[in-house]
C-alpha cells in the first residue's frame, strides 16, 4: 500500500514537472534539431549517440540534469515575460501608437451599434415583403455576440484581445457599479470552489497562450542555424496571438463576467450589506460597496444585515 502510494506521489510529481517544462524541452529540441541540420545531419546525431553510450553514468547523469536546469531557467524566463507580453497584446501601447487603432474600434463599435438598432426594428416591426426572418434573427445575433466583445467607447484598446478582457472588466461597473480591480479580490474569496477551478483554469490556458507565443518568436532566433526556423517559428507566433490567445481570452473573460453577474450578492451577505431591490438601487449599492471597500464609510448607513449563513 505504501508502496503504491509513493508510486502515485512520484507520478504526480513528474507528470507535473513535465507539464511545466514541456514548452522549453519541445524548444530545445527544436534548437538541436536546427542545429544539427546544417552540423551533420543524421550521422551527426548517431555520432554523437555513440559518444553518450561511452560516458560513464555519473557524466550522463550530469548531461541531464544540466539539460533540465536549462530547462527550468528558460521556463522561469518566458513565465516573466508572460504577464509583460500579455499587456503588449492588450493593447498598453504609447498613446500616439495606439490612438489611430482605438478610433477605427470606436467606429466599428458605432457601427455595429447602428446595425443591431436596424435589425432590432426588422424584428420588431412587421416584416416587409421578401424579409426573412430567420436571417435577421441569425444577423442580430451575429451583431450582438461581436458587440459583447467590445467595451464602451470611453474604454476601448486598439487590440481584439485587449477589447475582450476590457470589456469583461469594466461591464460590472456598467451593470452594477461594481469596480473590477478593487472589488475582485473580496469576489474571489467567497466564490465556490468550482467556479474558482474554472477561473483559475481559464486564465492558466491564457497565460499558456501568452508563453506559446514567446517560445515561437524566440525559435526564430536559430534561423541563423537553419532558414526553416523562420517560417515555423512565425507561423507559430502568428497562431498563438491571432488565435490561441483571443480564444482563451474569451473563455477568461466570460467566466470573470458571469462570476460578478451571479455571486455578487454573496459578497453583499459576507459584507452584511443590505440586498439591493432593483437595478437602479443596485447601481446605487454598487458604487457604496466599492466605496466602502476602497476607504470605509462613515455615519449610519447602510444598516448592516445579519451575518451571512
Amino acid at each position: 500500500m505504501i508502496d503504491a502510494i509513493g508510486e502515485a506521489v512520484a507520478g504526480h510529481v513528474v507528470e507535473r514537472a513535465l507539464t511545466r517544462i514541456g514548452p522549453a524541452l519541445i524548444f530545445w529540441t527544436g534548437g538541436a534539431l536546427a542545429w544539427l541540420s546544417t552540423n551533420g545531419g543524421w550521422e551527426r546525431l548517431l555520432a554523437l549517440g555513440a559518444d553518450a553510450a561511452e560516458l560513464p553514468v555519473l557524466a550522463v547523469l550530469a548531461v541531464v540534469a544540466l539539460v533540465l536546469a536549462g530547462a527550468y531557467a528558460s521556463t522561469a524566463l518566458v513565465t516573466l515575460l508572460t504577464r509583460p507580453v500579455l499587456r503588449l497584446l492588450e493593447g498598453y501601447w504609447p498613446q500616439p501608437l495606439r490612438r489611430s487603432l482605438v478610433n477605427r474600434k470606436v467606429k466599428r463599435h458605432k457601427a455595429l451599434t447602428d446595425r443591431l438598432s436596424e435589425l432590432e426594428a426588422k424584428r420588431q416591426d412587421p416584416p416587409a415583403a421578401g424579409t426573412d426572418l430567420d436571417q435577421v434573427h441569425a444577423d442580430y445575433a451575429r451583431c450582438e455576440q461581436r458587440l459583447r466583445r467590445l467595451p464602451s467607447p470611453r474604454w476601448m484598446m486598439p487590440t481584439r484581445l485587449g477589447n475582450m478582457l476590457r470589456a469583461a472588466e469594466t461591464r460590472p461597473y456598467e451593470k452594477y457599479r461594481l469596480d473590477t480591480p478593487t472589488v475582485w479580490p473580496h469576489l474571489w474569496l467567497v466564490l465556490p470552489e468550482p467556479a474558482r477551478t474554472d477561473i483559475g483554469a481559464a486564465r492558466t490556458g491564457l497565460d499558456r497562450a501568452v508563453a506559446a507565443a514567446v517560445w515561437s518568436l524566440a525559435f526564430v532566433s536559430f534561423t541563423g542555424w537553419s532558414i526553416w526556423a523562420l517560417p515555423i517559428g512565425l507561423a507559430l507566433t502568428a497562431w498563438a496571438v491571432l488565435l490561441w490567445a483571443p480564444y482563451r481570452a474569451a473563455r477568461y473573460a466570460d467566466l470573470l463576467e458571469a462570476a460578478f453577474d451571479l455571486h455578487r450578492t454573496t459578497l453583499y451577505q459576507r459584507l452584511r450589506w443590505p440586498l439591493p431591490t432593483n437595478p437602479d438601487d443596485e447601481r446605487k449599492t454598487g458604487a457604496a460597496v466599492t466605496n466602502y471597500l476602497v476607504r470605509g464609510l462613515d455615519g449610519p448607513r447602510p444598516t448592516f444585515t445579519a451575518a451571512a449563513p
